[in-house]
């Protein structure tokens, strides 16, 4: 089971799936595509609250689709952090999921995102 956690003035709200999406259409998605979230350019909507960003702690893969149509699978990453319209590991970003976010030299640009606990 993937826990996502959204931290709302100190207070950690979590999200628990066994797999989420970040869409096209920038809704975080659960299974049976339940909204769990939606990015806007003040963060993560998540019901009535606004986070800057969402983190997850244990081993996750990703399955990634390019905006030129290519799947990537990359992973596993220990921690992975969503914020300002980008997947970041601890070190570095890993990839680009929102369009009005400027672009970066050799980071990809992702149209869809699928956080995973398995590879595949």
């Amino acid at each position: 089971m993937i826990r996502l956690s959204f931290t709302f003035n100190g207070v950690p709200v979590f999200a628990r799936a066994a797999y989420f999406r970040i869409c096209a259409d920038r809704t975080l998605r659960g299974p049976e595509g339940s909204l769990v979230a939606t990015y806007t350019s003040r963060g993560w909507h998540l019901g009535t609250r606004i986070c800057r960003e969402f983190a997850a702690a244990s081993p996750l893969f990703l399955r990634a689709v390019c905006s030129d149509g290519r799947t990537e699978h990359l992973g596993p990453y220990e921690n992975l952090r969503a914020a300002d319209g980008a997947l970041f590991n601890s070190s570095y970003c890993l990839g680009i999921f929102c369009a009005n976010r400027a672009p970066v030299l050799e980071v990809p640009e992702w149209s869809e995102i699928t956080l995973l606990e398995r590879d595949g």
